[in-house]
């Protein structure tokens, strides 16, 4: 083989392997992502350790959430996100970097824009319904107060209600830091399902 003839099918490897790390970013920034639970705020719902697969077409046409469903936040609610931000926090580029957005919540959406979310006696209402929640770990403590969810906002918190940072400490979450919508657990194998 001629030197030209290995210089161009290295460059061709070059461009093919160029072109798929292009198409997988994309993919993971604006249609689906795997990710991990990490910590123990979801339980027992979620378990530290489990793999996820989360979708974001969603969420790239800031749909607003449906009650009850998991999503992906951006608990940095000073700010809303940008691309770079979603580039930054890519699996792919977080990998790559070594890089890990503690601010990266996995939550239950609560409230949508206008509910008003009441805390009484340990309980919570939602415009006036008791919320009847199987899927929390225990009861939750806390003290007495009611929020309407503003415009343009999400109220999430975590199934582990006594051991979770959510909105009720970090304000409702602006629907651009709304990642992707968690739909299936992946891992372990034997714990496989729709979320």
């Amino acid at each position: 083989m001629s030197k030209n003839t290995i210089a161009a099918e290295i460059l061709s490897w070059i461009k093919s392997i160029g072109i798929a790390f292009a198409l997988a970013l994309l993919i993971n920034l604006f249609i689906f992502e795997m990710t991990g639970v990490d910590g123990e705020s979801m339980n027992p719902t979620l378990e530290h350790g489990e793999r996820l697969f989360a979708v974001k077409i969603n969420q790239v046409f800031k749909n607003i959430p449906k009650h009850g469903s998991i999503v992906i936040v951006d608990g940095n609610t000073l700010r809303e996100r940008t691309l770079m931000d979603e580039v930054k926090d890519s699996a792919i580029i977080s990998t790559i970097l070594r890089r890990k957005n503690r601010d990266l919540l996995i939550k239950r959406v609560i409230g949508v824009p206008g509910d008003v979310l009441e805390f009484r006696d340990n309980r919570l209402y939602r415009n006036g319904e008791l919320l009847e929640e199987e899927y929390i770990l225990e009861e939750m403590l806390m003290e007495d107060r009611t929020i309407t969810v503003p415009e343009g906002h999400i109220f999430v918190m975590g199934d582990n209600r006594n051991n979770s940072r959510d909105s009720r400490s970090i304000g409702p979450v602006p629907l651009k830091n709304v990642r992707a919508k968690v739909i299936i657990r992946l891992f372990p194998l034997n714990k496989i399902s729709l979320l």
